[in-house]
C-alpha cells in the first residue's frame, strides 16, 4: 500500500469460516507525527496504529479482516504480509455460511443436525471495499404452519452502518447498505423441511 496518489486506500481479507487472519507489518514510511494511521478492523476487533505497526503482528477474531490507510502525503504507506490458519476457538455456527464475490445467491439453511437444538444461522458477505450491496428476496415460503407475521423473521446487518433491519412474514424484500459487508441472520424457524427462502445479491457502485 505504498507509492499510491490517494489518501484513503482499504484492502479486504477474507478466508473460509474456521480460519483466521495474521497481519505483519514489514515496511512503514507512515508520517505519524501528522497523523497518518492504518486502521484494522473486524467483525468483533477494531485497532489503529502508526508508530509501533512493525513491532507486533494484528490478529483478527473471524475469517475477515479490513486494513484502511488513512494518508495525508502521497507516497507514504506500508507494506503487509498476511497468512491466516484454523482458528483456535470455533466462532460460528455449522449452518452458518460465507459468500464472497461481486454477486450471487442466498439460501435458508436447511434442517439441522440435531433438531433439539435451535439455533440462528447467519449469512456473512463480504464484497470489495467501498462497494455496496443490494439484497432481493425472490421467493419466500413459510410453510403451511408458519403464515402468520410474527412467526418467522430475517435479520439483516448493514456493518458499516451498525444498522439493524428486521424482515417478518412473506415480504419479498429489497434492502441496501451503506458499505461492503453484512450480515443476514435467520430465526429458528427457517431451518424447518417446510420452509424456503431465496434471494439474490450483487454489488452496487459508491454514492
Amino acid at each position: 500500500m505504498t507509492g499510491l496518489q490517494v489518501s484513503d486506500c482499504t484492502v479486504s481479507i477474507g478466508r473460509p469460516l474456521g480460519e483466521v487472519v495474521t497481519v505483519q507489518v514489514l515496511e512503514s514510511s507512515l508520517n505519524c507525527s501528522a497523523g497518518e494511521i492504518v486502521l484494522f478492523s473486524g467483525r468483533t476487533m477494531w485497532r489503529t496504529g502508526c508508530k509501533k505497526l512493525m513491532v507486533s503482528s494484528v490478529n483478527s477474531r473471524t475469517n475477515t479482516l479490513m486494513v484502511r490507510q488513512r494518508l495525508l502525503l502521497p507516497g507514504n504507506g506500508v507494506v503487509l504480509q498476511y497468512n491466516s490458519k484454523a482458528a483456535a476457538k470455533k466462532y460460528y455456527q455449522d449452518c452458518d455460511v460465507q459468500l464472497f464475490g461481486p454477486w450471487g445467491e442466498i439460501v435458508n439453511p436447511g434442517q439441522l443436525p440435531d433438531p433439539k437444538r435451535q439455533v440462528a444461522c447467519r449469512t456473512f458477505i463480504n464484497v470489495a471495499p467501498r462497494y455496496r450491496i443490494a439484497i432481493h428476496a425472490l421467493y419466500m415460503d413459510l410453510g403451511t404452519e408458519n403464515n402468520q407475521t410474527h412467526s418467522n423473521y430475517i435479520s439483516i446487518r448493514d456493518v458499516n452502518a451498525m444498522k439493524t433491519t428486521v424482515f417478518r412474514g412473506k415480504q419479498l424484500f429489497f434492502w441496501e447498505s451503506t458499505g461492503s459487508q453484512a450480515e443476514i441472520e435467520f430465526n429458528e424457524g427457517f431451518t424447518e423441511d417446510r420452509v424456503s427462502f431465496r434471494a439474490e445479491y450483487w454489488v452496487r457502485k459508491p454514492r
